[in-house]
């Protein structure tokens, strides 16, 4: 059985200070470098890696490289940051150009640089929510929990009264939510920030927020999913079971992402079996998060801890480590080996 368990929600401001541009990368290797966010207890050392490739050190303390992408789309990648480079140079005060400039970077693998260019354009734009919901989840995939803490939270409040921004795939015709909004975004990944920091009541607040600016269906089985993993590990019960009161039976003909079968199956409204079944047989990113939602359940049961752990490093073993529940996995297994490394 996989069944389980009112959500408040409102996150706490912070002040958050300038996060200064991070060093070029050199031959051999990256210079280290201090940078300081409001919000964090103390300043955020980077590790000094050795690899050209090398993007950041995971939570476990194990170097992780650029993210291997498919050959087959390497020429429009390459069609469309040239673009976006010549944009951006026309147009260098322009937040759209430098966006559009960070996020084709990012695409390309180059997630630190795509933070510098992100950082330039707030020397310019400090008041534009934009900036920092982008800065925010690129800091989030490189494991900085801390600065993308404080720059999601500057980027609610700045937001905070405004209507839904919305946001389209970038590029267009990826696979991914057909549209979303600036808030969900926001809120989604400071939840899931606060989540991976240990952080599960701001995690909560966090996640309901984004439950209930979605859009979409998906949008809302995404939040709904992440809010389930932060209630149930708070306390055992009521909550958890309000939140899955949130998942509807139809969502098993309506919406096709690994998230709502996990949501239907913690419901217990699809078997267990055949979660297993299509973890097992999923490539890529719905590998880890169908392999993150079975180890997140078996590490509830104390006589099957092990066997979730084996499920956590299954959710590891896909390649592109920006993944949320790759992410997710990454720091619970550190929590549980003890691993300590700056934020």
């Amino acid at each position: 059985g996989w069944k389980s368990h009112k959500i408040s929600s409102r996150c706490s401001g912070c002040r958050v200070a300038a996060i200064r541009r991070l060093p070029a990368w050199t031959g051999a290797g990256l210079v280290s470098v201090l940078l300081v966010c409001g919000c964090a207890a103390g300043p955020v050392r980077l590790v000094v890696v050795t690899s050209s490739v090398a993007q950041t050190v995971s939570l476990l303390g194990d170097t992780l490289y650029s993210v291997p992408l498919d050959p087959a789309a390497g020429p429009a990648r390459v069609k469309r940051i040239s673009a976006a480079r010549a944009e951006a140079a026309r147009s260098p005060t322009d937040l759209k150009a430098q966006l559009r400039l960070a996020r084709s970077t990012a695409a390309m693998g180059r997630l630190r640089d795509a933070v510098e260019i992100l950082s330039s354009a707030a020397d310019i734009h400090f008041e534009d929510p934009r900036v920092y919901r982008e800065r925010g989840e690129i800091l989030l995939r490189l494991r900085h929990l801390d600065l993308a803490i404080g720059d999601l939270r500057k980027s609610g409040l700045l937001s905070a009264g405004m209507g839904p921004f919305p946001e389209a795939p970038e590029p267009p015709g990826v696979p991914g939510p057909s549209i979303t909004t600036m808030q969900f975004q926001t809120s989604l990944l400071l939840g899931v920030a606060l989540y991976c920091r240990g952080d599960y009541p701001g995690a909560r607040q966090a996640l309901a927020d984004a439950a209930g600016t979605a859009i979409t269906a998906d949008d809302r089985a995404r939040a709904v999913l992440w809010l389930f993993y932060a209630v149930r590990r708070i306390e055992d019960g009521a909550g958890a079971s309000g939140v899955l009161s949130l998942v509807q039976p139809e969502w098993a003909d309506n919406s096709r992402i690994p998230e709502a079968a996990l949501l239907l199956a913690f419901k217990g409204l699809l078997p267990s079996d055949t979660i297993r079944r299509r973890a097992l047989s999923a490539q890529g990113e719905e590998r880890a998060v169908y392999s993150y939602g079975i180890g997140y359940y078996l590490l509830l049961l104390p006589e099957r801890k092990a066997e979730g752990e084996l499920w956590l490093e299954q959710a590891r073993s896909a390649p592109n480590w920006m993944s949320l529940a790759y992410l997710a996995a990454e720091a619970d297994l550190a929590r549980m080996r003890g691993v300590k490394r700056g934020k």
